[in-house]
């Protein structure tokens, strides 16, 4: 197995009027994030994404933040995403995805259509064949119906 540096896991954020935040891994600029002191803090990070969705993803921090790696993942290893919140607005579907390439190009690892998020673990299984030693962004994304 080779192991993927999760640099500031983003979290794509709800696509709807919606309230809730990936807590584990750490998003990007996350206000309460005590381990990066010189990373800016988004103090509305539980605001939506933009509905035309030009800040996709993570609003656009992955193009102007330090990225410092928050996890380490094992290609093929089983994960677990965390949020926090509790918003849930009824559920809708997820995704996580993760970006080896700056976030230019996702590959989704799971998907929850419907009842998301209504728990506030999701696992996830890493693919065996992700790029070994490379620095990652881990994406969560809602759409809430």
């Amino acid at each position: 197995m080779t192991p993927l540096s999760i640099i500031a896991a983003l979290s794509a954020l709800p696509l709807a009027l919606a309230h809730m935040q990936m807590s584990s891994p750490s998003p990007l600029r996350d206000p309460h994030a005590t381990d990066r002191p010189n990373e800016p803090k988004d103090y509305n990070i539980l605001s939506p994404l933009n509905a035309d969705g030009s800040n996709f993803a993570c609003k656009g921090y992955h193009l102007n933040t330090p990225l410092t790696t928050v996890a380490t993942y094992e290609a093929g290893s089983q994960q677990t995403l965390r949020l926090s919140g509790s918003a849930t607005h009824g559920g809708g579907s997820c995704q996580i995805s993760m970006s080896c390439d700056g976030g230019n190009d996702f590959r989704v690892m799971k998907s929850i259509i419907g009842d998301c998020p209504m728990s506030d673990s999701y696992k996830f299984k890493v693919p065996r064949d992700m790029p070994a030693a490379k620095k990652c962004l881990l994406a969560w994304t809602w759409y809430a119906f």
